[in-house]
């Protein structure tokens, strides 16, 4: 039975172990291409007040915008002499809007750096494949179309024009905030007026929104680079993968050239490790596209690398003689904070990926943000957080290791089973089971701590690998939390200290714990699990590696001062079996 548990256990920390290791395998690390800041230019035009419309009324689906043949393809250098760029800034982002197509170009983040060493602010959008919002499904309204600028005389709105023919008017109304709470700072309020001008009925085409591009930025993106969307009850998640293959055996997949659904749409969004794009209309779409964008290849690329754009699918607008409309979206581009996207009244949280353990993951992040504000060090908050999780696990691991302890005692006992009942299994249970009874012994308490431990392994796993708060946050030697702690390369390969730091304490801890097991080769396993995990958890982030190091050290802690005390604990045999222990052994007799 003993035999049996743990080896549950192992089995259960491998699988764990290794459905993180695949998630979390590393791709190679890419440096961001960055495009100069363009240049502010005057805002021209006459204003023209938006009129207050009715309810939108969009019918049935209309055909997906294309082309969808393949990987969508990179914007190219800007060539536009006469395009006017718009800025409006509130202390958190500076909105970078063009006249061609009326959209977003890009958005710059105050408060993020684009490299570790660089104090040059990250830019979402900043390598697109169209600009955010471009509205496509008229030729004569996409971003090769120019429009009007209109002065709102607010600092913080501007207003877009474009008149198609006769018939047609597009008013497209841009404002930021000045707050600073929840996802006010980080979202940009956008409305699209329609205008029949004439006096009989105009259909649309069908209409898309470009909800923006996300630039694969190397390590753990490979995985977290993803395009959402929420119905109100489920959600869709194209990763990355879908769109390049793999996998293996049954689990193979070709590579998608696009992935479209008509479906209702709540929200979409797309991201990367730590920066998000969230769009929530005020009615939902019909659907939505999703796209590879193939990116330029760098040195240490073995293939094109792929970002992902998107866009929600709007479908037909019929306006009756002189009658206009108004689409209306929430746009938020900024970090992937939990503590300002959950505030969003639509689960946008949802977009975070915090897996299947995500009220836990949620938990921890507060606990972690909580106590970095009292200490400023996101790696002594993670330690203070260990530490935490390690008080309110005490029970649980305390149990443990006295179960584990006594069990040791009772060795002898089972040897003995063994010996005098060999061919008889039945009874080796009877009175091993007996044994347990009369000792008041839980042969399960012994994996309770690995079985506790793992909800908490995949909880943090997912919390720290995409925490935005984690990017650059450095800890004694270690200059980014959120990734590998490589201090240097030796032929190529990354040397990594705090996952050596880890499995030196975790061999301790194993080696230092009371072996249970009667069986040679299970203790051994036990012994050098540690060694079969390091391979695994090298290329974890150091974040989640610091957790499992000071986890270590205060088990080992917890297990000295265990040890240490003396335990009066006698093992209570059955009587048949204590007979047997007190008869003499018979000497076998040697034939002559």
């Amino acid at each position: 039975m003993d035999k049996k548990n743990t080896t549950i256990g192992i089995l259960l920390l491998i699988a764990a172990f290794g459905y993180m290791f695949y998630q979390n395998a590393n791709a190679p690390e890419r440096v961001p291409q960055r495009t100069q800041p363009p240049a502010t230019v005057d805002q021209s035009g006459s204003q023209s007040p938006a009129t207050p419309a009715p309810s939108v009324t969009i019918p049935t689906p209309s055909t997906l915008r294309g082309p969808l043949s393949g990987p969508a393809t990179l914007e190219s250098a800007d060539t536009r002499t006469n395009e006017q760029v718009v800025i409006l800034e509130n202390d958190f982002i500076e909105a970078r809007f063009t006249n061609y197509g009326g959209a977003l170009k890009e958005v710059v983040l105050k408060q993020f750096r684009a490299e570790i060493d660089d104090e040059t602010p990250y830019i979402m959008n900043a390598r697109r494949f169209a600009p955010a919002l471009e509205l496509s499904g008229y030729s004569e309204a996409n971003k090769d179309a120019p429009y009007q600028v209109i002065d709102n005389g607010d600092p913080f709105s501007i207003s877009f024009k474009k008149q198609i023919g006769e018939h047609l008017e597009i008013i497209r109304h841009y404002s930021i905030s000045t707050e600073t709470k929840g996802p006010a700072p980080y979202n940009i309020r956008h409305e699209i007026e329609f205008n029949n001008l004439s006096g009989q009925a105009v259909p649309t085409e069908a209409i898309a929104l470009n909800i923006g591009t996300v630039a694969p930025q190397g390590g753990q993106d490979r995985f977290l680079l993803t395009f959402g969307a929420f119905d109100g009850e489920d959600i869709d998640f194209i990763e990355q993968s879908d769109f390049t293959g793999g996998g293996f055996l049954m689990f193979k997949s070709d590579p998608k050239p696009f992935v479209n659904e008509m479906r209702r749409v709540n929200w979409a969004s797309i991201k990367n490790q730590f920066f998000i794009t969230i769009i929530t209309p005020d009615a939902p779409a019909q659907g939505y596209l999703a796209q590879p964008v193939q990116f330029p290849m760098g040195l240490d690329d073995k293939q094109p690398p792929l970002g992902i754009t998107g866009s929600l699918q709007l479908g037909q607008i019929i306006l009756n003689p002189n009658q206009s409309q108004t689409l209306g979206f929430d746009y938020y581009i900024g970090p992937k904070e939990h503590s300002r996207i959950s505030k969003m009244e639509q689960d946008q949280e949802k977009a975070m990926q915090f897996g299947f353990f995500g009220v836990i993951s949620k938990v921890f992040l507060m606990i972690m943000n909580w106590m970095y504000a009292i200490v400023n060090n996101y790696g002594v908050a993670i330690i203070c957080l260990t530490l935490l999780i390690k008080m309110v696990l005490l029970p649980v691991n305390v149990m443990s290791i006295r179960s584990m302890k006594r069990m040791s005692k009772i060795q002898e006992p089972m040897k003995l089973i063994k010996e005098r009942y060999p061919d008889n299994q039945q009874k080796q249970q009877m009175l091993l089971m007996e044994i347990y009874k009369l000792n008041k012994m839980n042969p399960v308490a012994g994996c309770l701590p690995m079985v506790a431990q793992i909800p908490i392994f995949f909880a943090l796993f997912y919390m720290l690998r995409g925490a935005a708060e984690l990017r650059f946050a450095d800890f004694l030697w270690v200059q980014d939390l959120s990734k590998p702690d490589t201090i240097a390369y030796i032929a190529g390969l990354p040397l990594n200290i705090m996952p050596v730091v880890w499995v030196v304490t975790m061999a301790w801890q194993m080696w230092s714990m009371p072996t249970p097991s009667v069986d040679n080769a299970q203790a051994k396993m036990m012994k050098f699990m540690p060694f079969i995990f390091f391979p695994i958890t090298y290329t974890f982030s150091s974040g989640l590696v610091l957790y499992w190091t000071v986890n270590n050290v205060f088990t080992i802690f917890q297990q000295y001062m265990i040890n240490r005390k003396e335990d009066d604990f006698e093992v209570i045999l059955p009587p048949s079996l204590q007979k047997a222990l007190e008869a003499p052994k018979k000497k076998s007799r040697k034939r002559k």
